[in-house]
């Protein structure tokens, strides 16, 4: 599932059509999507928040999109998608094989309460992890709680625990100022090396601990101090 590094990559990519006018809106899942018409609206700005992607709309409106286990906007038409945004700037298709994917428009008050729920962005210059302390859940499955931290799912929850040299299951409410510490600065160094992949994050990516059962643990990166 994409997770804050894929999300931002998106969102980096689809930045591209800020300040585009919709031309047309293609809606080829309309049993899922159910939009109102857009078209005719400019796209303001296009950011993230967590896991989802907002559009803000011209009239103060915003297309929220979620890309779930594997939703990706491509901007070259691909043999299916479920969705596609035609601007004046060009098109995003949005791709979704399983179609889990949530896209929906909402006025900006309901965004706001829905955003309100999440957790601090770990890249921000405010994170902290104050929230972990609350917990007595053990720390990987606190972290998946997107009330504690915003957009940190189970690939980069593994990559910054081992960076931390945190054991997984230890009770949150137990970690020590610096481990708390050294847990902050690994979620912030594993989710901006994989953002730094970009578009080819798929095919180039390489994880510490992540989907490596079997195999050693970690990389030059680390064994030299990255």
């Amino acid at each position: 599932m994409p997770e804050l590094p894929e999300v931002q990559i998106q969102v980096q990519q689809l930045r591209r059509l800020r300040g585009a006018l919709l031309q047309r809106v293609e809606n080829r899942d309309r049993r899922k999507i159910r939009l109102p018409r857009l078209t005719g609206l400019r796209i303001r700005q296009i950011r993230r928040r967590a896991k989802w992607i907002v559009f803000d709309l011209s009239n103060g409106a915003h297309l929220v999109v979620h890309l779930r286990m594997t939703g990706w906007f491509e901007f070259a038409p691909p043999t299916r998608y479920r969705l596609a945004l035609h601007t004046d700037a060009g098109t995003a298709y949005f791709a979704d094989s399983r179609r889990f994917g949530v896209v929906e428009v909402l006025p900006n008050g309901v965004l706001a309460k829905r955003l309100a729920a999440l957790g601090p962005e770990p890249l921000s210059l405010a994170f902290a992890l104050d929230r972990l302390r609350r917990t007595t859940r053990p720390v990987k499955m606190a972290l998946l709680d997107q009330s504690v931290v915003a957009g940190v799912g189970n690939i980069y929850a593994s990559e910054s625990l081992w960076r931390a040299r945190i054991h997984p299951s230890r009770p949150a409410h137990r970690l020590t100022t610096a481990e708390l510490g050294r847990l902050q600065r690994g979620i912030r160094s594993a989710l901006r090396k994989a953002i730094a992949y970009g578009p080819r994050i798929f095919e180039v990516q390489e994880f510490f601990v992540y989907d490596r059962e079997g195999k050693p643990c970690g990389g030059a990166e680390l064994r030299s101090g990255g």
